[in-house]
C-alpha cells in the first residue's frame, strides 16, 4: 500500500471537519490536509480493516461507476491510487475494447478507445482510499459518531464547529473549526439546521424516477471465454425501460446488475432475478448466469428522485460551512455520475481554497453549482423522456433526444463517434463536442455499411451448436 502523504506548506486553517465518510468526505478530507494544519473526519459508522459494505452506504453492494475524470481526481488527491487500487485486486482496462454493449438496436465495435475504466466492487475502492487517508499524519479519523447540528461563535453568519454523539443520541459534544464540509449523503440535514439558524429553506428540485435494481455476486465459469469481460444490454428510452450488466470485479467475481425504471426492477428471489434477466432484449446475459454459480443473495435496491439543492441560489449562506456530494446533489445512478461528480467538488474545493479561506463558502457554492450543470442536464434528460416522469422539460428536450438518439446509433460504426462519445461520457471532454460541424455532418448524413456492422457475441447456446456441428 502506497502510503505516502503530503502535509500543507501554506496552511489557510488550522483545523477543518468533514463529516460522512463518504467517497466525497474522503476526498474532501484528502484536499483540506493539504491547506490545513489538522483535518477531523467524522463517520457513523464503525470503519473496518477490510473491504466491507457498510450501513451508511446501503447500495454498496450494488455496481458502482468510477469515470476516468474521477479516476483522475483521485490519483491527483493520493499519487499511487491507481497502484493502490490494482495490488488490492481492483483492475484497470480500456473502456470498448474488452467490453460488448448493446445499444439503440445495434452491438458496439470491441476497438481499443484509450479510456480507460476501472473494475471493482465499491467496498474496495472505498478502503483503498480510505486506507490513504487514515495514513495522512494531519487527519484524525473519528468514526461511530454523527453530527448532530451546526454550531456558531460569536459572528452569527460563520459556522464555527459541528455538535457530535453516538449514533441515536446521547450526550453531545462541541467538535470546533475554522471549516466544516458536509459529506452526509442525500439524508444531508444541512437545510433544516440552516433554516434552525435562521436562513432560508434551500430550494430543491427533484425529479422522481423509482428506478429499481438488484445485484447479485457470480463467480465466473473456469474456461469461460465469450469474447467479453463486461457486458452491457442499455435501455432505450421511452421505449425500452430495463437494462442488464455483468461487470467483473476483484477475486475473478461478476457483479451482476439488473434493473428498470418506474417500478419495473426484479424481485430479491433468484426465479425472479432470472427471469428478468431473460426478458433482456439478447439473451447473452441470461445464458450467461445459467452457467455461473450464485455467491450471497441478491441485493435489492429503489431509488426513488434525482435531488438536486440549490445552495448556489441562496440569498444568506454562512461562512465556514461547504456541502459536497450527493448531500448538494444526488443523481440517477444508472448513469454512473455520482463519485465522479463528487471528486469535481472536491477539487472545486481545493480550488477555492487556493485563494484563502475568506470567502471560501460563496466561492465554492456557486463553483459548484456551475459545476452541476452538465452532469444534471445529461442525467435528467433521459429520465424526462419518460412521460411519467414529472418535471420541467428544456425547450429542446424532444430536439435534443432525437440527436442523441441519432449518435448512439452512430458510435456502434463510426470509431470517431464512438471515441468522443466515450470521452465526454467519462467526463473528459464537453459534450458540445458531439455537435461540432463535423459531427453533426456525420449524425445527419451517416449511413451503416450493412456487412461492416458489429454482429455481437453469439449467444452461448449458438456458440454451443456451432461446436457440436
Amino acid at each position: 500500500m502506497n502510503t505516502s502523504s503530503t502535509l500543507p506548506t501554506m496552511p489557510v486553517g488550522k483545523h477543518a471537519i468533514v463529516y460522512g465518510g463518504s467517497m466525497a468526505g474522503l476526498l474532501a478530507t484528502g484536499v483540506l490536509s493539504r491547506h490545513f494544519e489538522r483535518v477531523t473526519l467524522v463517520e457513523r459508522d464503525r470503519f473496518e480493516d477490510v473491504p466491507q459494505s457498510r450501513k451508511g452506504v446501503p447500495q454498496s453492494s450494488q455496481v458502482h461507476a468510477l469515470l476516468a475524470r474521477g479516476r483522475n481526481v483521485l490519483s491527483e488527491v493520493f499519487p499511487g491510487f491507481e497502484e493502490d487500487l490494482k495490488a488490492a485486486g481492483g483492475e484497470i482496462m480500456d473502456m470498448t475494447e474488452p467490453v460488448a454493449c448493446f445499444v439503440s438496436g445495434l452491438w458496439r465495435p470491441q476497438i481499443r478507445c484509450g479510456v480507460s475504466m476501472s473494475a471493482h466492487s465499491r467496498p474496495l475502492l472505498e478502503w483503498v482510499v480510505r486506507q490513504r487517508v487514515q495514513a495522512l499524519p494531519n487527519v484524525r479519523v473519528v468514526d461511530g459518531r454523527e453530527a448532530a447540528g451546526l454550531k456558531t461563535g460569536v459572528d452569527p453568519t460563520r459556522i464555527s464547529g459541528v455538535k457530535l454523539q453516538a449514533p441515536g443520541g446521547g450526550q453531545e459534544e462541541l467538535l470546533e473549526g475554522d471549516l466544516v464540509v458536509d459529506a452526509s449523503g442525500r439524508g444531508s440535514r444541512t437545510p433544516q439546521w440552516l433554516e434552525a439558524l435562521g436562513y432560508p429553506r434551500v430550494e430543491e428540485t427533484c425529479i422522481h424516477v423509482d428506478v429499481v435494481y438488484a445485484c447479485r455476486l457470480y463467480q465466473r465459469p473456469p474456461g469461460f471465454e465469450p469474447g467479453w469481460d463486461t457486458l452491457t444490454l442499455a435501455p432505450q428510452l421511452p421505449e425500452v425501460r430495463r437494462l442488464g450488466t455483468i461487470q467483473p470485479i476483484e477475486n475473478n467475481l461478476w457483479q451482476v446488475m439488473l434493473g428498470g425504471w418506474l417500478g419495473d426492477g426484479p424481485s430479491a428471489d433468484e426465479a425472479s432475478f432470472l427471469e428478468f434477466a431473460r426478458g433482456l432484449p439478447q439473451p447473452h446475459l441470461y445464458e450467461a448466469l445459467r452457467n455461473a454459480q450464485p455467491l450471497g443473495p441478491i441485493h435489492r435496491y429503489r431509488f426513488s428522485h434525482n435531488q438536486r439543492r440549490h445552495y448556489e441560489r441562496m440569498s444568506r449562506f454562512p461562512e465556514g460551512l461547504v456541502v459536497i456530494g450527493d448531500a448538494f446533489c444526488s443523481f440517477n445512478p444508472v448513469y454512473g455520475q455520482g463519485m465522479t461528480t463528487g471528486a469535481l467538488q472536491a477539487e472545486t474545493l481545493g480550488e477555492c481554497l487556493r485563494q484563502g479561506l475568506a470567502g471560501v463558502s460563496q466561492r465554492y457554492r456557486q463553483r459548484v453549482g456551475k459545476l452541476l450543470e452538465v452532469p444534471w442536464t445529461l442525467g435528467t434528460s433521459g429520465d424526462l423522456r419518460l412521460p411519467e416522469v414529472e418535471g420541467k422539460r428544456p425547450p429542446a428536450l424532444g430536439l435534443m433526444s432525437w440527436y442523441g438518439d441519432r449518435f448512439q446509433r452512430l458510435t456502434c460504426y463510426d470509431e470517431e463517434a464512438l471515441r468522443l462519445f466515450i470521452r465526454v461520457m467519462h467526463m473528459l471532454e464537453s459534450p458540445a463536442a458531439m455537435f461540432s460541424p463535423r459531427m453533426v455532418f456525420k449524425v445527419l448524413t451517416s449511413k451503416p455499411d450493412a456487412a461492416a456492422l458489429n454482429r455481437g457475441p453469439k449467444p452461448l447456446a449458438a456458440a454451443r451448436r456451432a461446436q457440436v456441428a
